[in-house]
């Protein structure tokens, strides 16, 4: 979160923007709950804030944080900021517990590097106050765990192995016992930090479910996976005490049209076509059952890719004079 606005434009950022459109249409469905519009939005927003001016303009959602770290380009962020957005200028750690958490809340900690056990004491942070109806999305880097990237740099293989360091630092508790080197790279690397992620906030959840006034659930509602320049993973899930679990079952999350009946995690993956190549494929859309699309010489790799998100699909190109 600290100053990667110096190196990342996050508007230009294709399969991230699919991202947020995917997360505008389950925060939608937040409805039985109360009005979205009523909703917090809590997020890193950095210099763009792009993720607050799409679910301000989407969802008309307008109490809204932003946390940043970086205290020294106050102005600059000041300056950028749109709307009435609230800063935080302090670490997450700080940040988080400061907040209102008496109201409804959507947090999105999206971060830019891989898991490290800070991010995992602002997961357990927010999910020792989110109330019922609250969502907590996570995001991650999974290129590589520092434990294996600090193995191969010093190249010893007496000393302990990559997956030994990793236990070492996030406890045995939280990785599996049949968990290898080879998890700690990729989409592997993916899965295992929205594991952590998970027990984490169950860790959280057992405090409080030993007082029944205070009892609640979190319920996963889809995890995804994606790359711009690189691998990003991100998990989400709702707060639901047993009281309000009829609200929860109104929202219908699993009728969402890129969440697999599998419950996978989403791959969003971008195709590779021509403006004229997305408008003929889009013309023939939305399809019915047993249609076959006419594409021509376009790849059906890439026009399967398209039709899977062509609703969250960016609409943005470069026009080249």
């Amino acid at each position: 979160m600290a100053a990667s606005f110096r190196k990342i434009d996050y508007s230009l950022r294709p399969a991230k923007y699919a991202e947020r459109k995917m997360l505008v249409d389950v925060f939608r469905r937040l409805t039985p709950f109360q009005a979205i519009e009523d909703y917090c939005y809590v997020g890193f927003g950095s210099v763009w804030f792009s993720d607050f001016i799409l679910f301000h303009k989407s969802l008309g959602i307008k109490n809204m944080v932003s946390i940043e770290e970086s205290e020294g380009a106050r102005e600059r962020f000041e300056e950028n900021r749109p709307f009435q957005i609230k800063m935080e200028f302090s670490n997450s750690a700080t940040a988080l517990p400061r907040l209102d958490w008496s109201q409804r809340t959507i947090a999105w900690l999206d971060y830019d590097d891989t898991l490290v056990t800070s991010m995992l004491q602002d997961i357990r942070s927010v999910a020792a106050r989110a109330v019922s109806g609250s969502i907590l999305a996570v995001s991650v880097q999974c290129m590589k765990a520092k434990a294996l990237i600090e193995y191969h740099a010093e190249n010893d293989p007496s000393k302990e192995s990559a997956i030994e360091r990793f236990r070492q630092t996030f406890g045995r508790s939280r990785v599996p016992d049949d968990t290898q080197d080879e998890d700690l790279a990729g989409w592997p690397y993916g899965t295992l930090c929205r594991n952590i992620i998970k027990t984490e906030i169950e860790l959280a959840l057992s405090d409080r479910n030993t007082n029944p006034e205070t009892a609640m659930q979190f319920l996963p509602i889809c995890e995804i996976e994606y790359q711009d320049d690189a691998r990003m993973t991100t998990m989400v899930g709702i707060f639901v005490s047993p009281d309000e679990m009829s609200r929860y079952e109104l929202c219908s999350f699993n009728k969402l049209d890129f969440i697999p009946p599998d419950n996978k995690a989403i791959r969003i993956e971008m195709p590779k076509l021509t403006i004229r190549e997305l408008r003929k494929i889009e013309q023939q859309l939305p399809k019915t059952d047993g249609m076959e699309l006419s594409l021509g010489s376009i790849p059906p790799s890439d026009a399967e890719k398209f039709c899977k998100m062509y609703r969250c699909f960016p609409n943005f190109a470069v026009m080249e004079s």
